[in-house]
């Protein structure tokens, strides 16, 4: 049997890394975006800053979602009781977060640029805080069952103590998430902890690892 060269084994080597590099990578990336949009977000909704606030919020609306592709990403191929509970907590992140978007972000700030009327606006703007508070908070409670159930079905297949640091980390930022938003501070440190929490668990996963014993 001839021995492989050298440049062929590195090669080998090389691959596993790279392609864990390139899954943390998309792990981490919405989260990381979410983190940057954070920073120019208004901390307040005014007619001074109406027309930022709406088109800041038109730019999240298709990247919000977006955010339920770690954990998906996480759970590719795998399946059983705790997979298919992130997958829905991931459909109800989706659907609802958006909506809280498309609300009091869309909604509410071209309302707050083209009324005049103190009274009209103040009335308007109390419903819609309500209505988009609430989807909100029914989105963030999906991804935290996303986020919950994702770390379940991990330590299930990798063994608790691979997924525990990325699992405690991910878990905390999405009990944060509850109530954070992406406003600086609190949102975009929140965002980065979520990217941090994804990437973690990507690299105590890798794609075609071998599962540790139920005891680990």
């Amino acid at each position: 049997m001839t021995t492989p060269p050298l440049a062929d084994l590195l090669r080998r080597r090389r691959a596993p890394a790279r392609r864990t590099a390139l899954r943390v990578a998309a792990l981490a990336s919405v989260p990381v975006v979410l983190a940057l949009t954070g920073l120019l977000h208004p901390h307040h909704l005014t007619p001074d800053t109406a027309e930022r606030w709406t088109t800041l919020h038109l730019l999240l609306l298709p990247l919000f979602p977006l955010l339920a592709g770690s954990p998906l990403l996480l759970l590719r191929g795998m399946g059983g009781p705790w997979a298919t509970t992130a997958r829905l907590g991931c459909y109800i992140y989706a659907i609802f977060y958006t909506a809280l978007d498309a609300i009091a972000g869309v909604a509410y700030g071209t309302l707050t640029a083209n009324t005049d009327d103190p009274a009209t606006l103040t009335r308007a703007g109390a419903a819609l805080d309500v209505v988009g508070g609430t989807l909100g908070l029914i989105g963030s409670l999906g991804f935290l069952l996303a986020s919950v159930a994702t770390t379940a079905a991990l330590a299930a297949r990798h063994g608790g103590r691979r997924a525990a640091a990325g699992g405690t980390v991910l878990i905390t930022a999405s009990v944060l998430w509850l109530g954070s938003h992406i406003y600086w501070p609190e949102g975009v440190l929140t965002a980065l902890a979520l990217g941090l929490g994804f990437a973690l668990l990507g690299i105590a996963s890798p794609r075609g690892a071998a599962p540790e014993s139920a005891a680990g």
